[in-house]
């Protein structure tokens, strides 16, 4: 991206646009003279050039997801979710069958389903701590073959999502939704 220079009386200023709307100005007051000029020239390029660096870093990672490869078969590693979820108080409101869905459109994934619980006691605190937190709820786990045909579960950190969507005070019940996430992964892997 160019970097526009503009000089009025004396100041220069150097303007530079940035992925996004950013837009980082820096203004060095300069007293043009033959000897000093051109340094103070050089400095504010290279301090402008310091700046857009780091503000053009990578964005930080999507929210933190959690896999743990399942000793044994895709189907009882199915099994085994419906009954850990069914053991505590959640509800499993539906299952999406990514499968299903690809081959209907004459592709394959191999073998893919996501569960879809929760219990509103959990979550419905979370919401009304910031209600965009719906998109990411209710909780989630995606049990899955890769292209080795190993089996597979994910899910995303409940911290991370909270994180994301900026929730503080809610550190207590974080820990123990973080907590029962990570016991029915591990459950559901065998």
């Amino acid at each position: 991206m160019p970097v526009n220079y503009f000089r009025s009386s004396g100041r220069i200023e150097l303007d530079r646009t940035l992925i996004g709307d950013k837009t980082f100005r820096l203004e060095q007051n300069i007293a043009f003279s033959h000897s000093y000029g051109v340094k103070h020239l050089l400095i504010a390029s290279a301090a402008l050039l310091s700046l857009s660096a780091c503000a053009s870093a990578p964005p930080p990672p999507p929210p933190d997801h959690k896999t743990v490869t399942v000793s044994d078969s895709f189907v009882a590693a199915e099994t085994r979710l419906r009954e850990a979820i069914g053991a505590r108080d959640l509800t499993l409101f539906t299952i999406i069958d990514h499968s299903a869905g690809a081959t209907l459109v004459g592709r394959d994934i191999g073998q893919s389903k996501l569960f879809i619980f929760g219990n509103p006691k959990g979550g419905t605190p979370l919401i009304q701590a910031a209600p965009q937190m719906g998109l990411d709820l209710p909780l989630k786990i995606l049990i899955y073959t890769d292209e080795a045909g190993r089996t597979a579960v994910s899910y995303t950190n409940i911290k991370a999502l909270a994180a994301q969507h900026r929730i503080e005070g809610q550190d207590a019940r974080l820990d123990t939704i973080a907590d029962m996430l990570r016991a029915v992964a591990r459950e559901t892997a065998g």
